[in-house]
């Protein structure tokens, strides 16, 4: 009989504060490494360490949550560990108190909490499902009671503050499925992207522990002391639209302190940049041959392969009466079906902290920073589910819209039709479709606007409206800029709980 292990978890305080929703598997198993070395439960680590070595190895759970919502946000003051500055030692040994001392030379710092509030009733728990090997061997059988175990050792999951407790069992796959949204792991693209515990990632984090613990030497600090031996993987709640995967980042000052804004008609610019640290990266860094990086990555694909490229998409700030269009954010995208899906997401993620660099400017011009996608309220309306999409960096078609100096309404249409149907939009979800070169959203401009490569410069480009039969899942990306984030919509309104 097939077998399916279980593990519960549920919040004492009906809140989570962690980045990621649902919370990732890796995060589920970091707080089972921490409950199994606290107190005298240490004493039974090597048997632990076993089962958790087995356990990495088991395929990607599924995972049933229940409804959330976002709580008020709300912010704390906390010393921020610089107590011993000089400054601060001279006022205290003036005979200030310590923390009138901090106060004064602003040694406090700003502590943010977004918390989700989880209905709470007796049904409102996180579940973890886990396919067990068939047939099951004693060894297995061991190692998942051992897990289980584990499981009852949670403490906490998410900050330190989301106090929870978890239970764990081994029941028949048969068993009934609890209430709540079903995430189900998908192979190469999905709206939901979320670590996974892979091969080795037990002994990375005892790797990481020590790096931590020792990270204080001499006169210098260590910071590098996170995983990084984890997998992205790729989840929908079962019903959901496929879409395609992608990394975000922001768009930092060449130091990486704070956000900077680049002009809504240089989107081109900022993937051109952003193409060029990618093949810096995936050569130079990860090692990946020649061809394929001149392929893949940089899109010199062969004729009947110009999907099967990475798009690089900047994002510009739309969807509040004060937009301005300009760039603070930018998405790579992987094409759908990406045979790389397993390692691409990963290799793009390192790429947090790599600088860009213009043509013909010795200096970097931007860092990419790492996105807290959670609280960013500008992208969900690029990643998000909906019918109605409008664009917000023009469509370029792929043909004359005119017969000599006449524009051809139906021409255009035909040539709109073929660009979403080529991009990856089958045309029997297309209800209608509309085209103008006024832009839709404030803050960018006309479709005449924008700066476009040089060889498609004499293609014509339109704003564009398109509603669908079922929910596309974002990113949206259409016409034969949408490589250079020309092309790219959005969702003109996105339902967010506060």
């Amino acid at each position: 009989m097939k077998a399916q292990l279980r593990i519960t978890v549920r919040f004492l305080q009906g809140r989570y504060h962690g980045d990621d929703w649902p919370p990732s598997p890796v995060r589920l198993f970091q707080a089972m490494v921490a409950g199994a070395n606290m107190g005298c439960r240490r004493l039974e680590w090597p048997k632990s360490r076993a089962a958790l070595a087995w356990f990495e190895h088991l395929p990607s759970p599924s995972i049933v949550v229940p409804g959330t919502v976002k709580g008020f946000a709300y912010k704390s003051y906390a010393p921020n560990n610089d107590s011993d500055a000089r400054k601060v030692v001279e006022l205290v040994r003036q005979g200030r108190p310590l923390s009138d001392a901090m106060r004064e030379e602003a040694m406090i710092t700003t502590k943010h909490y977004w918390p989700r509030l989880i209905a709470e009733d007796e049904h409102t728990a996180i579940h973890y499902l886990w396919h067990l090997p068939v047939p099951m061997t004693d060894s297995d059988r061991g190692n998942a009671e051992q897990v289980c175990k584990l499981a009852h050792g949670l403490v906490a999951l998410g900050w330190g503050i989301d106090v929870a407790i978890g239970e764990g069992r081994v029941v028949p796959e048969s068993s009934p499925l609890p209430r709540g949204d079903y995430y189900i792991p998908t192979q190469g693209h999905g709206p939901h992207v979320l670590k996974t515990p892979g091969e080795g990632f037990l002994v990375d984090l005892e790797r990481a522990y020590d790096a931590f613990k020792n990270r204080i030497f001499g006169k210098a600090v260590d910071t590098d002391t996170r995983p990084r031996s984890f997998r992205p993987v790729c989840y929908r709640v079962e019903g959901e639209s496929l879409s395609r995967m992608w990394v975000s980042f922001d768009l930092m000052d060449a130091q990486g302190e704070e956000r900077q804004s680049f002009r809504w008609e240089d989107g081109m610019l900022i993937a051109a940049w952003m193409r060029h640290a990618a093949r810096k990266r995936f050569l130079q860094i990860e090692g990946w041959e020649q061809s394929r990086v001149d392929s893949y990555v940089c899109g010199h694909t062969a004729k009947g392969e110009e999907n099967n490229r990475l798009s690089y998409v900047p994002l510009p700030s739309i969807g509040h009466v004060h937009s301005d269009g300009r760039y603070r954010r930018a998405l790579v995208v992987l094409p759908f079906d990406d045979l790389n899906a397993e390692e691409t997401p990963a290799i793009l993620s390192r790429m947090a902290g790599d600088l860009l660099q213009a043509q013909n400017i010795d200096a970097p011009v931007a860092m990419l920073g790492g996105a807290d996608v959670e609280r960013d309220k500008v992208l969900p309306r690029y990643i998000g589910q909906s019918t109605e999409w409008l664009s917000v960096t023009p469509v370029i078609l792929h043909g004359r819209d005119c017969e000599g100096k006449h524009f051809r309404p139906r021409k255009a249409e035909k040539l709109l039709l073929q660009a979403l149907v080529e991009s990856g939009y089958p045309a029997d979800n297309i209800i209608e479709f509309s085209y103008q070169q006024a832009p839709f959203w404030r803050g960018p401009g006309s479709a005449k606007q924008t700066y476009v490569p040089r060889h498609l410069s004499h293609w014509p480009r339109y704003h564009v409206r398109v509603v669908f039969r079922k929910h596309v899942s974002g990113p949206v990306l259409a016409g034969i800029g949408r490589h250079y984030g020309i092309g790219v919509f959005a969702i003109p309104n996105v339902m967010q709980a506060y």
